[in-house]
């Protein structure tokens, strides 16, 4: 047997030695690759039994859009100026925009279409919300002027535009538009009055239309007047009608009288008549007698108008203002009636009426009642002094219509009253406003008023326009019947195909 060097010998035993070291290098190499296999198939696993996706059951899925913010006020335009702000005027014209005016708003063209192009122009330089566009459509509506597209005009484009001047194309775009009868010439069945106008809508109209009777009646009212304001101004900015120059301006002065009489009038429409002539409705029979709620339950909430009056303190009311304001002859009169068969009514008849003078009660009468016992608790009675307005003579209910036409038609009589008025209704009451109520008189000669039937302003005007509002043209001749289906034949037919099926 050979024997073996000593170098082979020892590479032997490195070679021996070297071999656990791999295998377990080995092994750890296996183990880690076994891990990974086995948290793989964990989450594979996890996969599989979660709730399957859109994209598993066959449905694509939209990417979800990312929201848009939300623009600033600015942004929207809603800070920007809306033309109706209190110190608000128009800017200066350049010189193209007078000369393209004075074609426009030329005094030879005919008034409607001037007014027509003005409107159109004026409602593309203000900001109108639909509160601003209602009030100011019903001003134009009032005063004649309809609105609405017109009606077989055709479009508007760049190949028909080519020859058209300015004004036809504003007339073209208007939406506001004045009959050929309205336009104020001789032949025109209207008469144009820019100051009777704005008395009628303001004193009639706009209490009928739009509510004024909030605890903002002020802000209410001038927020209505300001746009019939602005539209006057720039009728005489752009010198639109010369010729209605004074009418305007007038107009405008309406406005301003409107913003300080009509909440007023407003307020005294619910406090009249006052406590003193709802206590003579109460006790001697008036049309407020018997509708005051006993009933705590049923009595009014705090802040509502109260109807009628409870019957002590009627009593207390009438004796305490008696006592006050009734002369000797006054006071003997009512007692010896009291005495005999009681007070009546002798008389009633309605009437219009317009305030006079206004007298509130005097520190006298203040004093008394704020000192004396039977007094606690009431307001003090002041006076009011009142004419016939428009009514020439008391007109009885129980007449023709041949007579009360001609009581209508004889001599104006104008005839003073006095009433007694507490001083909290007479606080919102005003020289020169109008009311219609039903006045009383008993029989020992004191006159008391309860029902109202409306209050008005001093420029309390009323047109033939109100006649003719939702009026339409009468056809020449009645369309004729339609023709009368009978229905039973097709319904039994219908019922022989249901037998069928």
């Amino acid at each position: 047997m050979a024997g073996c060097k000593e170098e082979d010998i020892n590479l032997a035993l490195d070679q021996k030695l070297q071999v656990p070291i791999r295998e377990e290098q080995d092994g750890i190499k296996d183990a880690a690759q076994i891990n990974d296999n086995e948290s793989q198939d964990h989450k594979k696993s996890e996969q599989t039994h979660a709730t399957p996706s859109a994209n598993d059951i066959g449905v694509s899925l939209v990417q979800k859009k990312k929201k848009k913010k939300s623009k600033s006020k600015s942004q929207r335009g809603l800070t920007a100026p809306t033309g109706f702000e209190e110190y608000y005027v128009d800017a200066p014209l350049t010189l193209a925009e007078h000369e393209l005016e004075k074609g426009i708003y030329d005094p030879s063209n005919p008034f409607n279409e001037r007014i027509e192009c003005a409107i159109q122009r004026y409602a593309a330089k203000r900001n109108m919300d639909s509160a601003r566009k209602n009030v100011f459509d019903k001003y134009l509506a009032y005063g004649g002027i309809e609105c609405g597209p017109k009606q077989f005009s055709g479009g508007l484009n760049a190949a028909d535009n080519s020859d058209m001047t300015a004004t036809d194309i504003a007339l073209m775009k208007a939406i506001h538009f004045v009959a050929i009868d309205k336009d104020g010439n001789d032949g025109a069945n209207y008469v144009v009055d820019f100051e009777a106008c704005a008395k009628a809508f303001l004193s009639v109209r706009l209490p009928q239309v739009f509510d004024l009777s909030s605890e903002n009646t002020e802000q209410d009212v001038k927020s209505k007047t300001t746009i019939i304001r602005n539209f006057l101004n720039y009728l005489l900015h752009h010198d639109v009608c010369p010729e209605y120059a004074d009418q305007i301006r007038a107009a405008q002065r309406v406005c301003d009288l409107a913003d300080k009489e009509l909440p007023m009038a407003m307020r005294s429409r619910f406090r009249l008549p006052g406590d003193f002539n709802t206590a003579c409705s109460e006790l001697f029979g008036g049309s407020l007698q018997g509708l005051h709620a006993a009933n705590p339950e049923w009595a009014p909430e705090k802040g509502s108008v109260e109807v009628g009056i409870d019957l002590e303190k009627a009593k207390q009311t009438f004796k305490i203002a008696l006592a006050v304001h009734g002369s000797d002859e006054l006071s003997q009169r009512y007692r010896e009636r009291n005495a005999a068969d009681g007070v009546k009514i002798v008389s009633e008849y309605d009437a219009d009426l317009e305030i006079a003078a206004i007298e509130p009660a005097d520190e006298r009468i203040r004093h008394f009642y704020r000192h004396h016992p039977a007094a606690k608790g009431l307001d003090p009675v002041g006076k009011l002094i009142a004419k016939s307005w428009l009514q020439k003579y008391p007109i009885p209910r129980d007449v023709t219509h041949e007579e009360a036409l001609l009581a209508r038609n004889s001599e104006r009589v104008v005839e003073k009253y006095e009433f007694w008025v507490d001083d909290y209704v007479l606080d919102k009451c005003f020289v020169g406003m109008k009311f219609r109520t039903t006045i009383r008189e008993l029989s020992f000669g004191l006159k008391f008023f309860d029902s109202i039937f409306g209050v008005w302003c001093s420029f309390f005007t009323l047109l033939p326009n109100e006649a003719i509002i939702g009026w339409r043209q009468v056809e020449d001749e009645p369309l004729p019947m339609r023709e009368k289906v009978d229905t039973s034949l097709n319904d039994m037919a219908g019922n022989e195909d249901g037998e069928g099926e």
